[in-house]
Formats: structure tokens, C-alpha cells, sequence
């Protein structure tokens, strides 16, 4: 069975290497609006040649309507550097994949807490419909309570876990990456949480979808 997490870094590899490829014979300037119209036009025949999983056909049809509206403020090759960098960060090729304890949640929550938001585990949010939770500070963090058990396995995250996400999301995202955490967006808003977004963690953060990538993620070089 493909794994998205191995997909998609075959995706934007295969892309970035092609473009490199085509730098070094000379056959194309390594200029910002050269390099966007061949990733454009790269995504295009990936699309209709099915070139890749289907697992990852969503992230190649956004790009290509990204390219097409935006031109090149899309910029996908800067997108590909980042998703590239940042997917080795969390699965490099000489280690085994770490997984996520029970005991890794409880320091981030700690560390988010320390940091001035407030975390809220004590109520169920999943599967109960629309819950509230009234929070004093503008930033807030709700785990539900029993996806902290029932998610587990003795210590290991052994299902998807929901992270509900009021206030300064962009903060959150680079905390949780920061802590080790591949964060994977379902809502900014509009979830089942009253103004809180919901983000989804994996087990071993091998998740089905593209992670959120912190905004001053630097790419590795």
C-alpha cells in the first residue's frame, strides 16, 4: 500500500531533479518566471500522463490551478524546495521513522502552555457535535479527552489524533514542528469546535495528506 509520506517526496524530487537537470545542460535559465513556467508546465504532464500515485493527484491538480490563476506569484518551485526539505527533516533516508508517544503530546502541551496558551483536554470534542470552549487568552489548544486515550496503544499514537486551534495558527505550526509534530490541516475556522480550526497528527506523522509547513521554515541547502 503507497504511503502519501513517500509519495509526495518522490513528487517534488523527481521535480526538482528534472529542473537541475535541465539547469545544467543549459537548456533552461535558472530564473524565478523560467523555472515557474517548467514546473507548470511539468505538473501538467505529470497530471495527464499519471505519472504518480493517486494518492497525490489532489496536490498536483491545486498546483496546476495555482499556476494557472497565479502565474508566477505560484511559485512552485519554491513550494517543491520546501515540501522537499521539510519532509526530510521528518524521514531521513539513513533512520527509522520515530514515533509518537504519549509522553511527546504531554511536553508540547506543557511547552504550549508555558508559552501562554491555553490547553484544554478535559472535554469530549470528537463525535459529540458542535462544542464550545470558552478560553480567556486569544490563543488556544484542545485535545480531546478521549482520543487521549483511545488513540494510544500503551505509549504509542496508534490513530489520528484531532487538535483543535484557536488564535496565532501560524505560531502553532512552527511550535508543533519544532517539537517534532508534522501538523496536517482540515479547517482554519469552521470545525466542530466553536472558532477553533482543526488539524490532524499521525502516527508517526505519516499522514494522508500535504503537512502544513511553518511560514520562516528555512530550506535546507
Amino acid at each position: 500500500m503507497a504511503e502519501y509520506t513517500v509519495e509526495i517526496q518522490k513528487l517534488v524530487n523527481a521535480a526538482l531533479e528534472e529542473i537541475h537537470a535541465e539547469h545544467q545542460a543549459k537548456k533552461l535559465v535558472n530564473a524565478p518566471v523560467a523555472n515557474n513556467n517548467f514546473m507548470i508546465r511539468w505538473v501538467t504532464k505529470a497530471l495527464k500522463g499519471q505519472r504518480f500515485h493517486r494518492c497525490v493527484v489532489d496536490d498536483l491538480t491545486g498546483w496546476q490551478k495555482a499556476g494557472r490563476t497565479k502565474g508566477n506569484a505560484s511559485n512552485l518551485m519554491f513550494t517543491f524546495e520546501r515540501i522537499s526539505s521539510f519532509y526530510k527533516d521528518f524521514f531521513p533516508e539513513d533512520q527509522d521513522t520515530q514515533a509518537i508517544k504519549d509522553r511527546d503530546i504531554d511536553a508540547f502541551i506543557d511547552a504550549m502552555e508555558e508559552s501562554g496558551w491555553e490547553v484544554t483536554t478535559s472535554e469530549p470534542l470528537v463525535g459529540v457535535g458542535k462544542v464550545q470552549i470558552f478560553t480567556e487568552g486569544p490563543n488556544s489548544l484542545a485535545l480531546c479527552t478521549e482520543q487521549c486515550d483511545n488513540c494510544f496503544d500503551g505509549e504509542l499514537l496508534v490513530k489520528p489524533m484531532s487538535w483543535f486551534v484557536r488564535g496565532n495558527h501560524a505560531e502553532f505550526v512552527d511550535a508543533a514542528a519544532k517539537a517534532g509534530f508534522m501538523v496536517h490541516k482540515v479547517t482554519d475556522y469552521k470545525s466542530n469546535v466553536k472558532y477553533h480550526g482543526e488539524y490532524l497528527v499521525f502516527p508517526d506523522n505519516k499522514g494522508t495528506q500535504l503537512a502544513e509547513i511553518p511560514i520562516n521554515y528555512q530550506v535546507a541547502k
